[in-house]
């Protein structure tokens, strides 16, 4: 096989050939791991709990839960993200350590 003239039958879609494929250690997405964890306390009446750990229950070995924490960080993100497309343009919102104003707020 000459190794200067590309084997046509090894091009991808985007027309680069598997020897031209490289991909770094660092440009695999990982899961990003907060070293810092915290407690997160809200209320939720005793149905949407109840709901709630029943659909952990009959779902977390299919959707590979590791924990009752993890389906609840799962479900936090994706109202997050939800967020962030409706009224930020898809980016992130920066958060920081500030406490949020205590109470409900005016006109709700």
């Amino acid at each position: 096989m000459n190794r200067s003239a590309p084997d046509p039958s090894s091009e991808h879609d985007d027309g680069a050939t598997s020897a031209e494929l490289r991909v770094s250690p660092g440009a695999v997405a990982q899961p990003k791991r907060t070293k810092k964890r915290t407690t997160v306390t809200f209320y939720v009446s005793d149905a949407m709990r109840n709901r709630a750990r029943a659909a952990y229950r009959q779902t977390s070995f299919a959707e590979r839960d590791t924990s009752w924490s993890e389906m609840l960080n799962k479900a936090l993100l994706a109202e997050v993200e939800r967020r962030e497309v409706e009224h930020n343009a898809g980016q992130v919102y920066v958060g920081t350590d500030e406490p949020l104003t205590p109470g409900r707020p005016i006109g709700y």
